[in-house]
């Protein structure tokens, strides 16, 4: 039996939004509470700038410490991995989703009207 306050998880501290540049480390963390019963599951959600849901594999490690902190770490960054990342925590008593977290990656296209302009820092 569980003694104490039980209830479906809370976010305590969002993730942050943050730039990086291309092979860069970029993470993404969020504490969450109320995990009592402790979670079930805290995975990532990425949703790339298209709007698609993307599946986080490969170079992308997640990292969940004593069971009230989640970490997504992205290495080597790449233009790719712009857009949304959202923790999602669940126990028996329900689930919770963060508030997103933008990772953006400046890059130029390359056009030669904009070299200028990115050798000036403005990305596009």
């Amino acid at each position: 039996l569980l003694s104490g306050h039980v209830a479906a998880p809370s976010v305590e501290t969002q993730p942050s939004n943050t730039t990086k540049n291309e092979t860069d480390v970029a993470q993404f963390s969020c504490i969450f509470a109320n995990t009592r019963p402790e979670p079930d599951d805290v995975s990532w959600i990425f949703i790339n700038n298209s709007g698609h849901m993307m599946t986080l594999q490969g170079k992308i490690s997640i990292v969940t410490l004593q069971m009230s902190v989640s970490t997504v770490r992205i290495s080597p960054v790449q233009r790719s991995d712009n857009g949304t990342y959202i923790c999602v925590i669940e126990n028996e008593f329900g689930s919770v989703s963060s508030q997103p977290a933008y990772l953006i990656v400046p890059y130029c296209d390359g056009l030669v009207t904009q070299q200028v302009e990115c050798a000036l820092g403005r990305t596009f």
